[in-house]
């Protein structure tokens, strides 16, 4: 038996017999022990209103730590203190899963069961335009008013995820997913910035479409012109013309698919681009003459001013070609005896290659697309003039391997300019610095 119960037994027997002497002086027996009996239950009435006190932990004394109470006061004291524990261990794990959570670049909202927010990441805020301050409490769809977003949360069917545009940012493209947290019927809701990946899916959609076409169209002249000859509907200066025909449409076709190898292996190539020593000067030099032969049909004009006898650390072959396409694509979208200019500089801020033309220019609303892959100004003229529609998109994945990117400047009936800004620390400059001439 617990030393505890063996206490409460002798108090208890101890009453009993002092109420029995005293009942035995006075001849009432049967009255001290009732009293004796009386006061023991009073004693544990008034030690049971002191439990609370002990229960609530409101900082008054419990019950004396005597008999049957010690073993109730230590087990109860022990349940609090285990209570603390477990308290302490989740508040901290709350405070881990907040501390990770706000980390994260996805916005997330945790919602009560009425749709008020409970707690939410920075992230949410940045995302949709909330202000953490002041959200708790305030209820989600009032904070962020969009008529899609309420829709689908009315509706409550979360198995697919929302994708719409935040009210805050109608610029950025939102994938946002729904989910219950169980028994406390909150909801979580986890919030992505998809736009890039939404205009990569829209762009990779169009450039299938696009490039189907571009295919389609030779092909389509290609087969028209195979039949007409196999029927014998054609005299021999006819069948003369349409193999010329044939030729250069397969010479087309030939051209667009070596340009989508080209940009295949761009984008599949994940290592740095070499470190060779690039004679930039002599580069331009050989381009220029090239460009000459290729605009003379057309009495294209071709400038060459090196004011810089700097090289530049990169791969050769690319570069070569991507300046390749930015003479190439002045001379063909550009009218005849358009003047061409190539120019190389280099400063302290680094260097400088621009391919400037006094052609007809491009409108402004062109300007941003114009590396996109197939993207035509004009499109029957761009066709007429030969081009694939993806110089620009290789010049634009060969600068970004080499550390620099394409600037495009134009107005309308003064020319363009496509520039080429090669960082400091690409550029060798010789020890001397010597007079280069060109003609």
């Amino acid at each position: 038996m617990p030393n505890h119960w063996q206490k409460e037994l002798r108090l208890l027997l101890g009453i009993i017999l002092m109420a029995s002497l005293a009942g035995m002086l006075t001849g009432k027996p049967l009255s001290f022990l009732l009293l004796g009996l009386l006061v023991y239950l009073g004693w544990h009435l008034y030690q049971l209103a002191r439990l609370a006190h002990v229960i609530r932990q409101d900082g008054q004394d419990g019950p004396r730590s005597t008999g049957l109470w010690t073993g109730i006061v230590r087990e109860i004291n022990a349940l609090h203190a285990e209570a603390r524990q477990r308290e302490d261990r989740l508040s901290h794990l709350k405070s881990r899963f907040q501390e990770a959570v706000t980390a994260l670049p996805e916005a997330v909202v945790i919602l009560e069961q009425t749709g008020r927010i409970d707690w939410m990441n920075p992230a949410a805020g940045r995302l949709l335009g909330i202000d953490c301050s002041a959200s708790a409490g305030s209820s989600f769809q009032d904070l962020v008013r969009d008529p899609v977003l309420e829709e689908y949360l009315d509706n409550k069917a979360f198995e697919e995820p929302l994708v719409f545009s935040p009210p805050a940012n109608r610029s950025k493209i939102v994938s946002m997913l729904v989910t219950s947290l169980g028994r406390h019927q909150q909801q979580m809701i986890v919030a992505s910035d998809i736009t890039r990946q939404y205009h990569l899916d829209s762009a990779q959609r169009d450039f299938v479409a696009n490039i189907s076409h571009e295919l389609r169209t030779p092909l389509t002249v290609i087969s028209g012109l195979l039949e007409q000859i196999q029927t014998g509907d054609s005299e021999l200066p006819a069948d003369k013309r349409s193999i010329e025909l044939m030729q250069k449409q397969a010479i087309r076709m030939g051209e667009l698919i070596s340009d989508l190898l080209t940009l295949s292996r761009l984008e599949l190539n994940k290592q740095p681009p070499a470190a060779d020593e690039i004679n930039v000067p002599e580069l331009l030099a050989e381009i220029a003459e090239e460009a000459r032969t290729l605009g003379k049909s057309t009495h294209h004009v071709i400038q060459l001013d090196i004011e810089s006898p700097a090289s530049l650390r990169g791969e050769r072959k690319e570069l070569r070609t991507a300046i390749s396409n930015l003479v190439t694509n002045a001379i063909q979208h550009t009218p005849n005896r358009t003047e061409v200019r190539i120019r190389w500089q280099a400063d302290k801020e680094g260097a400088h290659l621009s391919v400037s033309d006094n052609g007809e220019g491009i409108a402004a609303r062109h300007l941003a697309r114009l590396t996109e892959r197939l993207y035509r100004v004009d499109t029957s003229r761009s066709r007429d003039t030969g081009g694939t529609g993806l110089g620009l998109a290789i010049v634009k994945y060969i600068l970004e391997r080499h550390g620099t990117e394409l600037e495009i400047s134009s107005k309308v009936g003064r020319g363009s300019t496509f520039t080429c800004q090669f960082p400091v620390e690409s550029i060798i400059r010789p020890e001397t610095i010597r007079g280069i001439e060109s003609s």
